[in-house]
């Protein structure tokens, strides 16, 4: 009877250690499906990308906010967010400061690319944008 006792239990501790294997597994993709991001790339007047300017973004009906500065490369992406309308805020150095609206939704990137002005950081610039609505839940094509 006791040759029989030890595989039993390797094989329930092997199940048991699938099982929460596929539980976590589970769990974590259904966090990581619900959030949205924004990526962009801060640029000066002539094109060319700025480094080290600070992106501050914030959600604007919780106010909470992330903090990031742009790499060398000009690039900044804020990682994962709830979904909302968020605004971004450019700051730099001998630039004005620009602040642009963005509409974060649920497995998207959206994109934050600031052209930067010359001027005063203490001028602001609102940027005025329009959000393209998507209809996730229908596929259908409508208004040609």
């Amino acid at each position: 009877m006791r040759k029989f006792a030890r595989p039993r239990f390797v094989l329930l501790a092997s199940t048991l250690t699938i099982l929460v294997f596929l539980a976590l597994t589970i769990a974590f993709a259904q966090t990581t499906i619900s959030t949205g991001s924004i990526q962009g790339t801060i640029t000066d007047p002539s094109g060319a990308v700025l480094s080290g300017a600070k992106i501050t973004i914030t959600n604007k009906g919780t106010s909470q906010s992330v903090t990031v500065t742009s790499t060398s490369s000009g690039l900044y992406a804020s990682g994962a967010l709830l979904p909302a309308p968020y605004t971004v805020r450019v700051e730099a150095k001998g630039f004005k400061t620009v602040e642009l609206p963005i509409t974060v939704q649920v497995n998207t990137t959206s994109s934050g690319n600031v052209k930067m002005t010359l001027g005063q950081s203490n001028e602001l610039i609102e940027v005025a944008a329009e959000t393209l609505a998507v209809n996730t839940e229908q596929a259908t094509v409508q208004g040609f």
